[in-house]
């Protein structure tokens, strides 16, 4: 395909070529992968830039196989991912890219619908689990209907558990009322084990199984995490696929290979959804040796930690070897992101979010700033690196617009296809927003709190951040006291203003120098807060603080 101008013509005859010429989709999307981690976008990072607070606990630590220095890390980071910058150098990355949540859940729902967390009533991962994915709205249905071969494998995490796993269970032991999990843990411990083995942790509601909603294969999980080995939480389409073996990052990518061959074999265009385990969680077991001896670290955390993520590098390698190996690489579109901002903190090591300030869980840069690159050598002519705003919600409609569909015009994310197949310079949006728990517990945070990771999210603020153009406003909610050491007393509801362009890490707040800009993003946010519906499950008066509306 020839390259286009930025006209209307140019571009309608781009997508008449891709819609004779349907190209293969590929979304792989790491788990709580930080900015900072990925040697793509910090070539330009120093030591100077990690978080200070975040470094000097890393500093403190006493353990050796925790200990390391910045240095180390930034260094590790920079070769961890080799082919992932292969993939970026060929095709467009994308450098302002925010996921519409600082959590998985939320932010996954998000992405799979194309419309914002806060319109699904999805404000804390409690409220995906407890309401999840309505029928209808997840974009992978359109790319079906056309007759593409899909498949989503890994995490799914948008969708309520299987009760009728623990009926089953139940049932079987002549319990024909099922009392809730935390019930059965003190009435029949016995049995807890039994249903843990019966997969119903990573099981998924029958309705909202990925098969429902336009996916002909699932292999994977309905969890916030699953253990990389041996693990009993992965389903099979509508079976539980039993004790796994093997480490799961390799797992999920023979699936998906597999899942390949027969969509290439059968002569059809295939989507293709895989979401790794990886960087999530505490990272243990630890990686397989031949990943891990790519660092030589006195650090089993830092080690660890990047021969994962290496691990998960070499991977998507494997798959593009197998693309490319049966001619199918060149007209495949391979988008990759992270769900949300890095944990940050003890097994997720530095450099972090860098230069972005906090982690997941919060509206910081750090918790909502992610990397976004795409490749297609038949589609993308031209390597580009784009600062244009850009969500992880416009993912699928860039799909449906790179299969030669309609993009609902309903939808908050957008097609990003112009930005790929021309080299238009185009604005893609002018502002985002954020809203819901804003908490410590998910990174290095947890330690200005006197609760501990357990405990805080019960106490956790309500929160919200509107940012159009160069600057983002921030609003904090009311915090009770005993929850963090810098207000013992509690707090009072509080805004701050940053640029966040030339103050990455938002350390100077302009809403006395900038009090215009203030009301006028205020103004800007409790407008959009129209669309917002009530918790599924979280916290009302908190929702009811950030959201202008009366409690559900």
């Amino acid at each position: 395909m020839r390259k286009c101008g930025i006209g209307l013509m140019g571009l309608l005859a781009a997508c008449v070529t891709m819609a004779q010429n349907r190209p293969n989709l590929i979304f792989i999307m790491a788990d709580d992968l930080g900015y900072g981690q990925c040697g793509l976008y910090n070539d330009d990072l120093a030591v100077g830039d990690f978080d200070p607070f975040f470094t000097k606990l890393v500093a403190g630590y006493e353990e050796p196989r925790q200990a390391y220095t910045p240095e180390e890390a930034l260094e590790f980071s920079k070769r961890a991912m080799p082919s992932l910058r292969k993939l970026g150098e060929g095709g467009v990355v994308f450098t302002r890219a925010f996921s519409p949540s600082s959590l998985c859940a939320p932010a996954r729902l998000s992405i799979a619908t194309g419309r914002y967390p806060q319109k699904h009533g999805a404000y804390e991962n409690v409220d995906v689990v407890n309401g999840g994915l309505q029928p209808g709205t997840h974009l992978a249905e359109r790319l079906h209907e056309a007759g593409y071969a899909c498949a989503h494998i890994g995490k799914w995490h948008i969708a309520k558990h299987d009760d009728q796993v623990v009926a089953d269970v139940l049932a079987r032991h002549g319990i024909n009322e099922n009392p809730g999990m935390k019930a059965i843990a003190k009435q029949h411990p016995d049995i807890v084990d039994e249903i843990a083995a019966a997969g119903y942790e990573g099981s998924v509601d029958k309705d909202q199984n990925p098969l429902r909603h336009g996916f002909d294969y699932y292999f994977g999980y309905n969890h916030h995490g699953s253990p990389f080995y041996d693990s009993s939480i992965v389903w099979e389409n509508y079976g539980h696929a039993g004790r796994q073996s093997g480490y799961n990052t390799e797992v999920f990518t023979d699936k998906a290979i597999g899942f390949i061959d027969g969509a290439l074999t059968n002569g059809r265009p295939f989507f293709v959804q895989l979401h790794y385990h990886a960087m999530h969680d505490l990272l243990q077991p630890n990686a397989p040796d031949k990943y891990v001896r790519h660092f030589n670290s006195t650090s089993y955390d830092l080690g660890n930690f990047y021969g994962h993520l290496y691990a998960l590098d070499a991977n998507i390698q494997r798959l593009v070897d197998f693309l490319k190996d049966n001619g199918a690489l060149d007209n495949t579109l391979i988008v990759f992101t992270s769900d949300n901002g890095a944990m940050a903190g003890g097994p997720s090591v530095l450099p972090g979010n860098a230069p972005f300030s906090g982690h997941k869980g919060t509206f910081n840069q750090g918790g909502i700033r992610v990397p976004l690159l795409c490749s297609w050598p038949a589609g993308i002519k031209q390597h580009r690196v784009l600062d244009q705003l850009v969500s992880s919600m416009d993912i699928l409609p860039t799909f449906l617009g790179a299969a030669g569909l309609d993009v609902p015009q309903d939808l908050d994310g957008k097609s990003l296809l112009p930005l790929l197949a021309t080299d238009s310079v185009a604005e893609v949006r002018q502002q985002m927003r954020w809203a819901g728990i804003d908490a410590r517990r998910w990174g290095f945070l947890i330690n200005t709190s006197f609760k501990n990771y357990t405990t805080e999210v019960a106490f956790a603020p309500g929160g919200w951040a509107m940012l159009r153009g160069d600057y983002v406003l921030r609003f904090v909610g009311s915090v009770e006291p005993q929850v963090y050491r810098e207000s013992p007393d509690g707090a009072a509801p509080r805004y701050a203003l940053y640029d966040y362009v030339r103050d990455p890490a938002e350390t100077t707040d302009l809403k006395e120098q900038m009090p215009e800009m203030v009301e006028s993003l205020k103004a800007e946010y409790e407008k959009q807060t129209l669309d917002f519906a009530p918790p599924v499950k979280w916290n009302a008066g908190k929702w009811k603080e950030i959201s202008g509306q009366s409690t559900p």
